[in-house]
């Protein structure tokens, strides 16, 4: 499997609590990666409401002027505190769309926003935005609430199912868990009493717990049963004072395009802890495929 290597984070802002702690998680993860930060503001052709007061599309120059002047004292700010390297980028259109258009014209490596904030700008960050970029983005995404005030992964959540696509997340941890110094915690979870089932995951978790073994990542590991995997996930998530629960996004074809799996759909909308969204490759893994490297 390829390494995963981050060179360029992209950081949605509004300057909403929920974005500024977005950037926070940012600027940690700039520095230990030597990686560059660009800022991302989406306006919306809807009101856009300012401290300031309120703008209609006919004062949108007025706007877009406040706007680049809160960015750029913002990315002077940045620069002076932190010694990262960031920019913005300013852009007109639908939210999750637009952040996409962002991170394909700049190889972006990984996205981090905040969820559930409300904008100095707009409203900009409802969970519907998030989702929606969640859904689009080929890129991993970590989504962050305001509740949240702790930067870092000290201990990350690894659950791994009976997909084939679930052991793709390993190679993303591993290297968080090298530059964060984190503990992984591996969950295996089945939804049904099935003893072929059990069996096979077992397999899956062997394969994990040898990988992460290889590299010297410090990991905890264990197997449960539940109904419902996302709150199975999140609570045992809790239990082991996870900072980042990583999953895959589930993403399926259907007449509208991609969705985002009701597993996947609840990590993100629920979790209070921040979650890694992670697009499959099916290119990765079949169901022979081992983990290697």
């Amino acid at each position: 499997m390829n390494t995963f290597k981050i060179n360029k984070i992209l950081v949605p802002v509004d300057l909403s609590a929920n974005s500024l702690l977005a950037l926070e998680h940012a600027t940690f993860m700039a520095k230990l990666f030597k990686a560059d930060i660009i800022l991302a503001h989406v306006m919306e052709t809807m009101v856009a409401k300012l401290d300031l007061g309120s703008f209609t599309t006919s004062d949108k120059k007025r706007a877009e002027n406040t706007i680049v002047e809160k960015l750029e004292n913002l990315c002077n700010e940045l620069r002076v505190k932190s010694g990262v390297k960031v920019s913005y980028v300013l852009k007109t259109g639908k939210i999750a769309k637009a952040i996409k258009q962002i991170s394909d014209e700049n190889k972006i490596d990984i996205i981090i926003m905040g969820t559930h904030g409300v904008s100095g700008f707009q409203e900009f960050f409802l969970g519907s935005n998030a989702f929606r970029v969640v859904t689009v983005s080929q890129v991993p995404v970590i989504t962050v609430q305001t509740n949240v005030s702790k930067v870092g992964f000290d201990n990350i959540l690894c659950p791994i199912d009976n997909s084939d696509p679930s052991r793709e997340k390993v190679r993303y941890i591993l290297e968080l868990a090298k530059k964060y110094n984190s503990k992984v915690h591996i969950l295996g979870i089945l939804s049904v009493d099935d003893d072929d089932a059990a069996v096979a995951l077992d397999k899956k978790l062997e394969q994990v717990e040898n990988y992460f073994a290889k590299h010297d990542v410090n990991y905890t590991m264990k197997m449960v049963e539940g109904d419902n995997l996302a709150m199975v996930t999140m609570k045992y998530a809790k239990k082991m004072k996870s900072d980042l629960i990583v999953i895959m996004t589930e993403q399926e074809d259907n007449i509208a395009g991609i969705f985002l799996g009701p597993f996947a759909q609840q990590i993100v909308n629920r979790s209070k802890i921040p979650v890694m969204s992670i697009t499959p490759d099916p290119a990765v893994f079949s169901s022979k495929t081992s983990l290697n490297g």
